[in-house]
């Protein structure tokens, strides 16, 4: 077991549970070059010991979640959807399938309250700082880290944020760790790999073994968890940058 409250960024301990929390396989999201054989094979050579499959507005049938932790027993299988909402893409874990009506973010909420699941913001600052996106829209982000956490209704309704994805800019996600540390939660990592390229870049380490989605779960209510980056071979440090207010 990991005491978390003494890990400092950059820190790497040995983590008794490395999770790949956004992932994208194919051919359940058609956007993804990535099989499940390849996420498994690559996902233990860096040092992952299991993965939450994000498909687009998917979970996958109940045979085929059992067919794949038959087929790899010794790699960890959750299996979530990333559901397009009006507040932004969120990580959805605990669904069965997907649901009339959670397009509306507070739908989704209230769905996975009714089963004890957990919903993550997912890249909620993705673009955001663009001039090109800014030129595109008419409207550029000014908000600060403390009006983000206060005002940003996607906060009100997910249980926590991603803070580290694997698709953002190092702005992108430095941003979003200090509106957790606002919030007061701790933050999620993952790679949003569509790929082979970038898978375990960012995962989210957890201070026990993880072992069932019951036990996946548990430990996300708990906050038991922090965002981690791959360091070397096999290892991964704590992912929690100071924020340079400077860069905004």
């Amino acid at each position: 077991m990991i005491d978390l409250t003494t890990i400092e960024h950059g820190d790497v301990p040995d983590w008794p549970a490395v999770i790949e929390l956004h992932v994208h396989t194919n051919p359940d999201s058609s956007d993804s070059m990535l099989s499940k054989e390849e996420l498994v094979t690559t996902g233990k050579m860096v040092g992952l010991t299991g993965a939450n499959l994000a498909e687009h507005d998917k979970v996958l049938e109940r045979h085929q979640q059992e067919a794949l932790r038959a087929e790899y027993p010794d790699f960890f299988f959750n299996f979530g959807m990333e559901v397009t909402t009006d507040l932004g893409h969120m990580i959805a874990i605990g669904l069965r399938e997907y649901l009339p009506g959670i397009r509306r973010a507070e739908k989704l909420r209230e769905e996975l309250d009714k089963v004890g699941g957990y919903l993550i913001s997912a890249h909620p600052f993705r673009r955001l700082f663009d001039p090109v996106t800014a030129m595109r829209t008419g409207e550029s982000f000014e908000m600060n880290p403390e009006e983000a956490a206060a005002n940003m209704p996607v906060f009100k309704i997910a249980h926590t944020l991603e803070i580290a994805n694997g698709a953002n800019t190092p702005r992108e996600n430095e941003f979003a760790a200090e509106v957790a540390r606002i919030l007061g939660v701790s933050g999620t990592g993952g790679s949003d790999a569509h790929s082979n390229s970038g898978l375990g870049y960012f995962a989210t380490g957890f201070k026990e073994s993880i072992e069932s989605p019951d036990q996946l779960l548990e430990a996300l209510h708990a906050g038991e968890f922090t965002a981690v980056q791959q360091d070397s071979a096999s290892k991964f440090s704590c992912f929690n940058p100071p924020y340079d207010e400077s860069n905004y």
